[in-house]
């Protein structure tokens, strides 16, 4: 195949922006002191009672379409926000699932004031996994960086990652914790990376300033990401990610 190289100058799009609906408490922006513990991560919640809750594998073209990628975690789901702990959770999400948000709470933000900088965030998301819906406080990944389908591998290839945020701003911004999701032909998930151990150290993708390239050859499709201090560079060969 005749060598094509694509270099792409973007701004990350923020997947759901005006598409599902925005709760924010009055006080939200009164910091309190404290730390909040993030109640989908509190592994006492679940047992081996809990029901494990099947990913959704399908990727839907909306604008509600987000992703909660789990590493090493189990995620506990709830049948309503549960911040203060009180409620059982309805299930557990083992496996990175593409999703559909619904709504957004945003409701506290806490300062540990007995370190220099440590912000954490009571943030609740309403969710579809399947068409059912659930409640979590677990950040999810809401970039969808590019999108592509490899006609020669009949694939479609994800680069996600997530709005890191700054100072007191718990989603707006800082594109971080970027992995790539691959769908077969009927856009069902083929392979899920890993969170790639790299800092893109910028707070948006400024078009003038920073690209991602691709190059598509008979051995695949190579990325790279030129962030603020370094890139990022990935092969994908229709079977596997390589790592450069």
């Amino acid at each position: 195949m005749t060598k094509n190289v694509l270099t792409i100058l973007i701004i990350f799009l923020q997947l759901f922006v005006n598409a599902q609906e925005i709760v924010r408490q009055d006080s939200y922006y009164n910091v309190k002191k404290g730390i909040y513990e993030t109640k989908s991560l509190v592994g006492e919640m679940i047992t081996i009672k809990t029901p494990v809750i099947a990913p959704q594998t399908k990727f839907i073209e909306d604008k509600k379409t987000a992703f909660i990628k789990i590493e090493t975690d189990s995620i506990a789901l709830f049948n309503k926000i549960n911040d203060q702990g009180n409620n059982k959770p309805i299930g557990v999400l083992k496996k990175t699932s593409i999703i559909q948000i619904d709504t957004i709470f945003y409701r506290e933000i806490y300062k540990d004031t007995t370190k220099e900088w440590a912000i954490t965030f009571n943030v609740w998301y309403s969710i579809r996994i399947n068409d059912k819906q659930y409640y979590t406080d677990y950040q999810i990944h809401d970039f969808l960086a590019y999108k592509i389908r490899i006609e020669e591998l009949e694939q479609y290839f994800l680069l996600i990652a997530q709005s890191t945020g700054f100072d007191y701003h718990y989603d707006v911004g800082y594109p971080n914790k970027f992995f790539v999701m691959i769908l077969d032909n009927n856009k069902e998930t083929f392979f899920t990376s890993h969170i790639f151990d790299y800092n893109y150290a910028d707070e948006f993708l400024i078009q003038e300033l920073d690209y991602i390239t691709l190059e598509i050859e008979n051995e695949g499709l190579t990325f790279t990401i030129h962030g603020a201090l370094d890139k990022f560079i990935g092969k994908w060969t229709g079977k596997e990610l390589i790592i450069d």
